[in-house]
């Protein structure tokens, strides 16, 4: 139950982050959430590559929660009534505590005027 709470209060945060950068709000589904905690969320554009930034929290190793390795996964969707369209995804690795910087896209444009939704879940080991 915490972790929904803390869940609905992330998610509020980023939505009101996004808006005030001028970005559309953002949906985030960290699937790994019983292993680490994200905080701090800021969206920014890195020269004209829109980014989320923010704190990473290692509570406890993510193969705790199911993954074969310490790499992570995310994926960008936008999303609209009838359905999801791909925007980016890549793996990430969750081995410490520290900041994160993920792309939201591959440039500003894709994302204008939509909803997103940032999905964090575990990457296939190389």
């Amino acid at each position: 139950m915490a972790a929904l709470k803390f869940s609905f209060i992330l998610l509020l945060f980023v939505a009101s982050c996004a808006t005030a950068s001028g970005l559309e709000p953002v949906n985030f589904n960290n699937q790994l959430s019983a292993c680490i905690e994200i905080n701090g969320m800021k969206i920014t554009a890195e020269g004209r590559i829109p980014v989320l930034s923010f704190d990473l929290k290692m509570n406890k190793p993510i193969s705790e929660c199911g993954c074969k390795s310490a790499l992570g996964a995310y994926t960008v969707f936008s999303k609209m009534e009838e359905y999801q369209s791909y925007i980016i995804g890549g793996k990430v690795a969750f081995k410490k505590s520290e900041h994160k910087y993920l792309p939201l896209s591959a440039e500003q444009s894709l994302i204008d005027k939509k909803i997103l939704e940032v999905n964090l879940s575990c990457a296939q080991p190389d």
